[in-house]
């Protein structure tokens, strides 16, 4: 069983349609039918693309492979009887199980945040009350973006884009952006904040959200009619309540991707950490991961030997910086320019047209 529609599992539901195992079913539980391709959400921020283009169809996808799909959320695992719950009271049996159901905004140190924050994940919902909360804006908009890593700088950027003149923008870092990326490319960025007049306010963790404001820890507010959400992430909370052996809220997973809790529970994308490895929450490992997590899915089921597999050191991140312009970085190495974007938009619409039937 297949429980949630990420990255990595688009690819294992294409590797079991494409090579069937013998003598097994295969099921992928989803609590939406549509899933979202992040790397394209600033765009549609920007204006760039529709909504419509970075969905991919959950359930036309399973049909067109021959797996089953059935859309409710998942809830709970029970590991004595090898049942999932689902939202609606029934459940589901499994002998294999592997989880792929993202992360969520770790908010808990924001007083207000769930009551007065819009956070950026689940995606589409982001998207959806996005929308709606900019149709409704004032004249002139105060927005304030909590989160100084790759998805609050490209969503500010992007806001600016779409808002040109008519919002007043500022992104708060608890630490300085994009930490994991080289000191050059936060200097590229700091500029480039400050040629497009979005406030950037660095070391500078948030104490409260409340309905028109942003408190700071050291005392500051910054007056806000909308609060995007672009925190740290952490697994949903149902996954700990399974009693399986987490790593700073994610579920830990040796490198042939089983938990540490259960050989016959594997774990990928966004909600779980290999352990030993010290890689950022990012869509390239999910993407990457997908071969392996297939490979060793097949393995186990036939009693054979599975692959160790582990997330690259070294990768590629490109990231949109409003108009049709990004910029590429991998090591200490980057490049920017209107080609980086196009270069991008070609990766990403292949990407999802790969999963669409």
């Amino acid at each position: 069983m297949l429980v949630g529609g990420g990255h990595t599992h688009l690819q294992v539901v294409e590797a079991f349609g494409k090579r069937p195992l013998a003598g097994w079913s295969v099921i992928l539980v989803s609590a939406e039918r549509v899933a979202f391709y992040s790397g394209m959400a600033p765009g549609v921020v920007a204006g760039h693309y529709r909504p419509g283009e970075l969905e991919v169809d959950l359930e036309r996808l399973c049909a067109a492979h021959g797996i089953g799909f059935r859309c409710r959320r998942a809830v709970g695992i029970d590991r004595s009887t090898r049942r999932v719950e689902l939202e609606d009271g029934s459940f589901v049996s499994y002998d294999l199980l592997s989880l792929d159901v993202g992360s969520v905004p770790s908010l808990a140190t924001i007083d207000g945040a769930t009551e007065y924050g819009l956070p950026v994940k689940p995606i589409g919902d982001f998207l959806e009350r996005l929308d709606g909360a900019l149709r409704v804006r004032p004249v002139r908009t105060r927005i304030v973006v909590v989160g100084g890593g790759p998805a609050g700088v490209e969503i500010a950027l992007a806001l600016r884009q779409q808002l040109s003149a008519l919002a007043d923008l500022s992104l708060v870092a608890a630490g300085t952006i994009l930490e994991d990326h080289p000191a050059g490319l936060r200097r590229y960025f700091r500029r480039l904040f400050d040629r497009r007049h979005i406030d950037l306010v660095e070391n500078a963790p948030v104490d409260a959200v409340r309905p028109a404001s942003v408190f700071l820890e050291d005392g500051r507010e910054i007056a806000s009619d909308l609060t995007l959400l672009a925190t740290g992430a952490t697994a949903p909370a149902w996954l700990a309540e399974s009693a399986l052996e987490l790593i700073d809220g994610f579920v830990e997973v040796h490198p042939t991707l089983q938990t540490s809790s259960d050989p016959d529970i594997f774990a990928a994308g966004d909600c779980a950490t290999v352990f030993g490895a010290t890689t950022p929450k990012a869509g390239v490992f999910a993407v990457r991961a997908g071969p392996a997590l297939a490979a060793n899915l097949r393995a186990k089921a036939q009693g054979r030997p599975l692959v160790p597999w582990s997330p690259q050191t070294r990768y590629l991140a490109i990231l949109a910086t409003g108009p049709k312009h990004a910029v590429a970085v991998r090591g200490g190495l980057f490049v920017a320019g209107r080609w980086v974007w196009f270069w991008k938009d070609w990766i990403d619409r292949n990407w999802v047209r790969r999963f669409r039937f």
